[in-house]
């Protein structure tokens, strides 16, 4: 009898699994309209551009106002791109700058991002973290 239970067992256990693959639910399927990413790989690497960081001024002949160690950031947000780059790097240039002139991009980058939102601050504390030494 146990031969036939196990039998009778097994043959329930197929069914059941039979018919629960066999169900299907309607609706539809999720469609997106944009492409999605490359699934193949190219054996070659894809060139990034990279900007070339200096120490100098990007624009030597540009000079930096008298106040460009008091400047808010609404005075800078005014000038054009030359002047805004000689006012940073004049900032950085001064004695315990924590970014140092070889952050010039990076610090431009910090300044705009920053006096679009904080226009009354000190362009200098930005940069310092506080007041210049």
């Amino acid at each position: 009898m146990s031969a036939h239970v196990r039998t009778a067992a097994a043959a329930l256990i197929a069914a059941g699994l039979l018919a629960g693959c066999s169900q299907t639910t309607t609706g539809t399927v999720a469609m997106t309209t944009e492409p999605g990413p490359s699934t193949t790989r190219s054996s070659k690497p894809t060139p990034t551009p990279t900007s070339p960081s200096s120490s100098t001024p990007s624009t030597p002949g540009a000079p930096a106002p008298d106040d460009a160690l008091t400047m808010t950031c609404k005075e800078y947000s005014g000038l054009d791109e030359d002047t805004q780059q000689a006012v940073i790097d004049e900032i950085l240039d001064q004695e315990g700058s924590v970014l140092g002139p070889e952050n010039a991009e990076l610090a431009k980058t910090l300044a705009d991002a920053t006096c679009g939102f904080l226009p009354d601050a000190v362009l200098s504390e930005i940069l310092f973290g506080g007041p210049p030494p």
